[in-house]
């Protein structure tokens, strides 16, 4: 997981084929099981928070540290958007999510 964070944290934009992510954040993928995905943009120190260690843990167990441009995450949407809110109403967390 400390690897998957170290390779998005230190780009100045990433793109991922639809527009530019601005420093600091990384785009992500959320993809259930119906195969529909929905895109969010995150704050990587949203992604520090306890709250995303599984999900990232299931994010490299089913498409590696190696992931490039948008981060692939495989769990319903309202699991991440749960992590999310909870990384959010955290004090150690501040900006804008979504």
């Amino acid at each position: 997981m400390r690897e998957l964070m170290r390779r998005f944290s230190f780009s100045d934009r990433v793109s991922d084929g639809s527009g530019s992510v601005p420093r600091g954040c990384v785009p992500v993928l959320v993809c259930g099981g119906d195969g529909d995905g929905e895109r969010f943009v995150v704050r990587v120190e949203a992604l520090r928070h306890p709250s995303f260690a599984a999900l990232l843990e299931m994010a490299a167990q089913e498409f590696g540290y190696k992931q490039e441009g948008v981060l692939r995450v495989p769990c319903a949407v309202h699991q991440f958007r749960d992590a999310l809110s909870a990384a959010v109403s955290s004090p150690r967390t501040t900006g804008n999510y979504r």
